[in-house]
């Protein structure tokens, strides 16, 4: 069963459920109660082994967030 990231407007939280794809759209009750927390669009990065043994970010842009080059101190990513 896929892992689906949702989004609460009330208390601003995110949060995870395991649901059947045939259910992914619906509107879930986030774990504070409220009702009709809408799915929000996940994202990650994926990485590969070097040939000099480094970790290589595999995505479409920078690895990082937080920085334009995708090599910043504050995430780890060199």
């Amino acid at each position: 069963m896929p892992l689906y990231e949702y989004h609460c407007r009330p208390c601003q939280q995110r949060f995870e459920l395991l649901r059947p794809i045939s259910r992914s759209e619906e509107p879930a009750t986030c774990p504070s109660g409220h009702p009709g927390a809408a799915r929000a669009i996940s994202t990650f990065v994926s990485f590969s082994k070097a040939a000099d043994g480094s970790a290589r970010a595999m995505s479409a842009g920078s690895a990082c967030a937080s920085c334009a080059s995708g090599h910043c101190a504050t995430c780890g990513i060199r």
